[in-house]
């Protein structure tokens, strides 16, 4: 993006959020930063790592993980796909909000059947994380 249609290149966020790209280029970087963030949000299917390193790591290491790390993933699509890849999020958005809604339901009912507290604990704030993040895409009406 920094090097599209342009003489020098730029990192500046400013200046890249007011260049226009086309769509096709907009959608291929989204789905790559969105596979990036899939795997911090955590979305289904690339989420399945997460449960495990939830449940063995010290409670510490949870609370970093649960406290921090976890919500980078909400914050890149807001920050940088949003604001980057307005036109490619306005395609996606319909999709991340049907995904948002089957991932709090699927957390919602695979935290009932959990015996690992941790665990359990991570797949609350699985809902938790999804609930925010489609509240935060509702008040931006993207």
């Amino acid at each position: 993006m920094a090097f599209y249609n342009s003489n020098e290149s730029t990192f500046d966020f400013q200046l890249l959020i007011n260049k226009t790209y086309p769509l096709e280029l907009e959608i291929i970087v989204y789905l790559s930063f969105l596979i990036a963030y899939a795997v911090k949000l955590p979305i289904i299917p690339f989420h399945t790592w997460l449960p495990d390193t939830h449940g063995e790591a010290h409670y510490s290491t949870c609370m970093l993980l649960a406290g921090i790390l976890l919500k980078m993933g909400a914050y890149g699509l807001i920050r940088i796909n949003m604001e980057l890849l307005p036109h490619a999020h306005s395609f996606f958005a319909p999709w991340l909000v049907i995904l948002g809604a089957i991932q709090i339901v699927y957390a919602a009912l695979t935290s009932l059947s959990q015996r690992n507290l941790k665990k359990e604990e991570l797949l609350i704030l699985q809902y938790h994380i999804w609930d925010l993040f489609l509240s935060e895409l509702d008040q931006l009406q993207i």
